[in-house]
């Protein structure tokens, strides 16, 4: 099978990760920490590279960069083969050293950016390695929990993510713990895995759909539901806990809710979870279907009604709408920031009614 190409240009970000062949360790000392960095920093100084964020872990990397020249293929072909002969040499050893080739997803968003950084940051969190991101000694949040750090790490995009999002006039590190805790922004992190998992490449609606209020996501979801069924379209943009919250505290409020798709009343709820669970996340219709609580099969009818009645139940579109919009926004943590506008959009669009028809 051909290799998939790699997308790049001079000022794309990309997401880069690696793990050792066979699960074994990667990096068996803080010396193979140091030296794999050095690597890193000698492609910076080379100005071929922009490291904003990174990990080691013992068995994996994590780095989110920016390709300012547009070489990463052969930049990072360097640093691996540089440290992979190095390793060797060390240990008396031969063979490969990695899995496989380096991963790279393109980061085309500005508000995923952030959510990647918060990911990377977690790394040792999740693996049980310490208590907080900034207690990790091979990580980037350890370097913004202090004014100073590697001189080959480009702080400027971070910091000014942080002195946007707490008004401040200059950095402070304490900033940077309120603006990347994945503690406070937990959904987020689940949908990383989900987009490191999508085998296309394809354009990146989070920005706009974020910055956009409903009918602006109401057009969005149209245009899918005129895209082929049956099929994984586009890259997710949300997580199923933060889709299934919403779906849950709207049912509460609501109560009943009833549609007309083939001149009988159907319940809607089913019909929404798999819709917004495809849209939004990506979902398996298997996965789909058993959040719905419905088989795999059921899941692809009740897709199937989803997408007509986008199309053909104004009421519909417009609740489905509002509930999408209040999930990303949620899964983003922006759901405190959505203005007093796209409130009263929010309470318009989801009105306590029984039945659309």
């Amino acid at each position: 099978m051909a290799r998939r190409v790699r997308i790049d240009a001079p000022g794309m970000w990309h997401h880069v990760m690696n793990r050792g062949v066979a699960r074994r360790t990667l990096f068996e000392s803080n010396r193979d920490i140091r030296m794999f960095l050095a690597r890193i920093a000698l492609e910076v100084r080379a100005r071929r590279l922009e490291v904003h964020a990174y990990c080691i872990l013992t068995t994996h990397f994590h780095l989110l960069v920016r390709s300012t020249s547009g070489e990463l293929s052969g930049v990072m072909q360097h640093i691996q083969n540089d440290y992979s002969r190095w390793f060797n040499r060390a240990r008396r050893r031969d063979g490969p050293l990695y899995r496989s080739r380096f991963r790279s997803k393109p980061v085309r968003s500005e508000r995923y950016r952030r959510l990647l950084v918060r990911y990377i940051d977690n790394n040792p969190v999740s693996a049980g390695l310490v208590r907080s991101t900034e207690e990790y000694p091979h990580g980037s949040s350890r370097a913004y929990a202090h004014r100073q750090g590697p001189i080959w790490l480009e702080r400027s995009w971070v910091e000014s993510v942080v002195r946007e999002r707490t008004n401040a006039d200059q950095y402070d590190p304490e900033g940077y713990k309120r603006v990347f805790a994945a503690r406070s922004h937990p959904h987020g992190l689940a949908l990383v895995e989900r987009r490191v998992a999508f085998p296309f490449d394809t354009e990146d609606p989070l920005d706009d759909l974020l910055n956009g209020a409903i009918p602006h996501v109401r057009s969005w979801m149209l245009r899918k539901a005129g895209l082929a069924d049956g099929t994984v379209i586009g890259l997710p943009v949300c997580d199923v806990e933060s889709v299934t919250a919403v779906l849950d505290n709207a049912r509460t409020r609501i109560g009943a809710w009833e549609v007309s798709p083939e001149r009988r009343a159907v319940d809607a709820w089913p019909i929404a979870c798999v819709g917004l669970l495809r849209d939004l996340c990506g979902s398996t219709l298997i996965e789909a279907g058993m959040r719905s609580g419905r088989t795999s099969a059921s899941a692809w009818v009740l897709e199937n009604r989803h997408r007509r009645l986008l199309k053909e139940a104004p009421a519909y579109a417009d609740r489905l709408a509002a509930l999408a919009h209040l999930a990303i926004k949620n899964c983003h943590h922006d759901a405190l920031r959505c203005g007093s506008e796209s409130t009263r959009q929010l309470q318009a669009a989801i009105p306590a009614t029984a039945v659309d028809r």
